[in-house]
Formats: C-alpha cells, structure tokens, sequence
C-alpha cells in the first residue's frame, strides 16, 4: 500500500500506577522510566486529583520563587511528557493525570465504599488492602496525612469484605480476612472480634475463647485496659448454651482495672 503521508495519531496504551507497596509505573512494554521528581508530580496528582498549576509548583518547590517555581513545573511537565506522552492531561492553568492511568489507591476507596452497602470480588479486594502501606520511605508531609488515612482504609476494607464473608456463612475465608486485618494491627478490637466469631461459626468455641484470651493479655501489657464489655459478650451468650463449654470467666468476666475502661472497637462494627 502507498503510503499518502498521513501521520496515525498514537496508540493509545493501559497506563498501571501502583502506590502501595512502592512505586511503579507500567505500560503495556513494561516499566515506564521516572524521575523522582516525576514521581512526586505524578503521586500528588493521583491522590489529590487535578491541581492547578501554581498549587502543583507551590508543593514541589516550596523554597522557591513563585517564578522560579513556574519555570520549574514547565520543565517537569516536558520530561514527562517525553518519558510517556498519556501521563499528563495539561491546560493552560492545570494538571491531571490522563484518562488512560490507572491507579490503585482510587480503585481502594471505591472499592472500600462499595463494600459498605454490598459484596464485590474478594480477591481484588484482598490485593489492595495487603499491598502495602502507601509509597513506603517516602517522607514528604502531603504523603505522611495520606498514609495512615490509606492504612485505616484498607483495615477497614478487609473487616468489611469478612463481615460479608460471615453474613454468606463462609466462616472459614472471614477468619483469615480478619487474621491479615489484626496482624497488621493487633490492638484492633473490630478485627479481633471477627476471628472470634469466625471460630464460634465453626464450632470452635475454645479457640474462640483463646483468641479472646491472648488479647486480653496484650491490651493488658500494651495499654494497661482490656476489651470491651460487647466483645466479651460473645462468649459470654454462647456460655449459657447447654451445648457450650465453660469458658475461663476469670478473663472474660475479670474486674475493671482502676482506671476506666477504653474500648478500641472502630466505628466499622459487625
């Protein structure tokens, strides 16, 4: 065929920023090559949203001139564009990421957000609430505010999916959702509170009663206070079953200590 001249406009390609865990930054050839500053342009565009330009300059070079700055933001803006021309979607007076990126931490908090009113499919969801904490090592404040955010987000994601998880009378698959939200933060009672009606489900009371047990013992040696009246009232109305072993009352039904009660339950309650 006889070439007429005419220029094809480019391919357009699945752009795949991942922000937990680490940085990476795929394209249908592989990984796409980036500057830190790069990086930095593009993670406060993927988590903020567009900018305008003068905000966006402002929080990269916060030491200089407004003009200086400026300047700065116009020479990034073409790096970029050369290291990937879908990266950026640029007006004269803002920033966004373009169209064709897709990134991980928007696709937790729809997911996260979904989950509060139904199901949706555990595996992904299980995939970013396990990645990671968000761009680990990074020290810049605007990442410090979203990290523990992000991090409640995903514990909050995985006790939602085992709540469903529970509600389908699949114990099983909720217990070990729960046991990966308590083992990134053992002293958080809603998680505690699943794995312990994950073994009820199952029948097994007494490693029900353990779990309650061991984490008795911890909030006792880390803070000094022990779980909530509600929590230990799960074991408490599966004791008055005739089917039910006796649970150990000394920890479930122990005295208050001398200060008052604190309960680590989170808003998400199932």
């Amino acid at each position: 065929m006889i070439a007429l001249g005419i220029e094809a406009e480019p391919k357009s390609s699945t752009l795949a920023m991942r922000l937990l865990g680490g940085w990476r930054l795929e394209d249908d050839g592989g990984e796409v090559p980036t500057t830190i500053a790069m990086r930095r342009l593009l993670a406060s565009l993927a988590l903020h949203g567009p900018r305008h330009r003068g905000s966006i300059a402002t929080l990269m070079w916060p030491d200089s001139t407004a003009r200086q700055a400026a300047g700065s933001l116009r020479e990034l803006i073409w790096r970029t564009r050369q290291a990937h021309p879908q990266l950026l979607t640029v007006t004269r007076d803002s920033l966004a990421l373009g169209g064709s990126v897709d990134v991980d931490v928007p696709a937790l908090r729809a997911m996260v957000g979904t989950l509060r009113h139904r199901p949706v499919s555990s595996a992904k969801v299980v995939d970013l609430c396990t990645a990671g904490e968000l761009l680990p090592g990074w020290s810049d404040p605007w990442i410090e505010s979203e990290r523990e955010q992000l991090r409640q987000i995903q514990l909050v994601g995985l006790e939602l999916l085992a709540g469903h998880r529970l509600a389908d009378r699949r114990p099983d698959e909720a217990l070990q959702i729960a046991m990966d939200a308590a083992a990134a933060e053992p002293l958080r009672e809603s998680a505690q509170r699943i794995i312990v009606r994950a073994h009820l489900a199952m029948g097994n009371y007494h490693r029900a009663v353990a779990q309650f047990e061991r984490y008795s013992d911890l909030l006792d040696d880390e803070l000094g206070v022990r779980p909530s009246r509600e929590f230990a009232e799960l074991l408490r109305q599966r004791a008055r079953e005739p089917q039910g072993p006796l649970p150990n009352v000394s920890r479930i039904n122990r005295p208050a200590a001398a200060f008052p009660r604190q309960s680590l339950a989170v808003a998400v309650d199932f």
